[in-house]
């Protein structure tokens, strides 16, 4: 009975970090459904969209890497770090309030760890993209 507690305990906490790492690539996997889903939707098949959703998303990170490699000023650093922090700040949000739903009583609270949730997801985001030199 602990034992299985335990490891209940330990699976939450993996798909917190799982939601947590997810939302920090909130760019990449939004631009990677748009291609998919545009791809699918012109009737080329499923694997024609998983084919054009990863290439959208490798292309979008090499861009944004080569960006950031030969970008000489901190103002395009920060233009491409908040290109990234604002997607992920939108999906901290949601995944913090779904949590906060299924868990808190309604009140004052629930938004309030809400935008704490998104401000963490945003600072991870800012500092990860923000970062990358040379």
């Amino acid at each position: 009975m602990l034992i299985g507690f335990a490891l209940i305990i330990v699976a939450v906490f993996m798909c917190c970090a799982l939601l947590f790492r997810l939302s920090i690539y909130a760019l990449p996997l939004f631009v990677a459904f748009l291609a998919g889903s545009a791809t699918y939707r012109s009737d080329s098949g499923i694997v024609a969209a998983l084919a054009a959703a990863a290439i959208a998303a490798v292309v979008l990170l090499a861009a944004v890497q080569l960006a950031l490699a030969f970008a000489k000023s901190e103002m395009t650093r920060a233009a491409i770090g908040f290109a990234f922090a604002a997607p992920a700040a939108v999906a901290g949000y949601n995944a913090v309030h779904g949590i906060a739903v299924a868990t808190m009583p309604q009140g004052a609270w629930q938004p309030t760890v809400s935008l704490l949730g998104a401000a963490v997801v945003t600072a991870a985001s800012w500092t990860q993209w923000s970062r990358a030199r040379q």
